[in-house]
């Protein structure tokens, strides 16, 4: 007969996911994506926005262990209402 053991594996990155979950639940659902230094593009649906389209603000930071960086942890917010999350290596600060 075999027993069933079950392990508990370390928290991964703890900092930056419960930040996450808590930026999801007040609606910032999307994921983006820093293409270059003037645009951004959702990872849902492939759109683009430049620049001046979208509103970037840095809401905290956390250690990534797998790349063993800083990650910052900022909102997205564009011109057609979408809510999203962006994680960088560094801060980006746009205001539309």
């Amino acid at each position: 007969m075999m027993e069933n053991t079950v392990v508990r594996s370390p928290k991964i990155n703890g900092s930056i996911t419960k930040k996450v979950i808590e930026l999801h639940h007040i609606g910032y659902i999307f994921d983006f994506l820093m293409v270059d230094q003037e645009e951004v593009i959702c990872l849902q649906d492939n759109k683009h926005f430049a620049k001046e389209n979208v509103n970037v603000k840095v809401m905290g930071q956390g250690y990534d262990l797998f790349s063993h960086s800083f990650k910052y942890i900022h909102t997205i917010e564009t011109s057609c209402g979408k809510w999203g999350l962006l994680l960088a290596d560094k801060v980006y600060t746009w205001v539309l």
